[in-house]
């Protein structure tokens, strides 16, 4: 079984037919969004407007608080996508085209949750972090007031504490809506906001122009990675409680994007070809 991280009515299958699963740390957050000739200008100063440059990108982490902020997913030259799976949610994405010439850039910015997070949240049983995303995802969908408008506010206006007036042109085509995205955040039950402030001042550092009221916040970013992970055993990669049930990938919580996926996916077809055969292989060629 080899889902996608968004497959939750198969989390539920998984639970009501009793197959192993546990909640496992993820991230949640934001996309930040800035024109792609800021990015351009911070990153390659004088040079910004070479042909053969390209787009720029940007990684960036910070610890806060214990926990890690970090530059999700970077699209230069991109657009912020709705990603929702049901009306009551709202979630957003990014992607960049292969000639990366949006006038745009965009990269999900998130928070580290860890198990005691969710606890702190209210939050116990393996779809506690299922439940801490659709928090976020229904908070969001309220603010934007529907039609998949996303909640946004200005980078400068989030790190002041005060709502935005008017908003920048954005690649989010269903469109946006001012609001206080700190008060969407914590509605999760956690201080999201807080540390996300703290993180976007230390990349205001870090990227000179990156916390200037150019930027948006848009919200929210919360699939970016499984939030459980079914059980397997370490050496056959079956699942304890259903034998022949090999889950693998993203949806399994066996991966983080698309290349540990693919890898993940190579390892546990070769683990069912030796369960099939009564072999020992040696390994898929590459």
């Amino acid at each position: 079984l080899a889902t996608g991280h968004s497959a939750r009515d198969i989390y539920e299958l998984c639970i009501r037919r009793s197959i192993s699963v546990a909640a496992k740390p993820f991230a949640l957050g934001v996309r930040v969004e800035h024109p792609q000739a800021l990015i351009n200008e911070i990153q390659f100063g004088q040079h910004a407007q070479h042909p053969r440059l390209g787009a720029a990108s940007y990684r960036l982490v910070q610890q806060v608080a214990g926990r890690g902020v970090f530059s999700f997913c970077m699209c230069p030259g991109g657009w912020i996508v709705p990603a929702a799976t049901d009306p009551e949610h709202l979630v957003v994405n990014g992607m960049s085209l292969s000639k990366r010439d949006s006038p745009y850039a965009n990269s999900g910015v998130v928070v580290g949750i860890e198990l005691e997070d969710l606890r702190a949240a209210g939050l116990e049983g393996p779809l506690a972090g299922m439940e801490l995303q659709a928090r976020a995802e229904r908070a969001a969908q309220v603010a934007g007031g529907g039609e998949n408008r996303a909640p946004a506010i200005r980078v400068a206006d989030f790190l002041a504490g005060k709502d935005s007036s008017t908003l920048p042109k954005t690649s989010y085509l269903p469109g946006l809506s001012a609001v206080s995205m700190a008060e969407v955040l914590d509605q999760t039950g956690l201080p999201l906001a807080q540390k996300l402030k703290e993180a976007l001042q230390a990349f205001g550092k870090k990227l000179k122009g990156f916390d200037s009221e150019e930027g948006i916040i848009v919200g929210v970013e919360s699939r970016t990675s499984s939030p459980l992970k079914m059980l397997r055993s370490p050496e056959s990669l079956e699942s304890p409680s259903l034998e022949g049930f090999f889950p693998a990938g993203e949806g399994g919580g066996f991966a983080g994007g698309i290349i540990s996926a693919a890898v993940d996916g190579m390892v546990v077809a070769e683990k069912v070809a030796q369960r099939v055969t009564g072999s020992v292989g040696g390994g898929i060629p590459l």
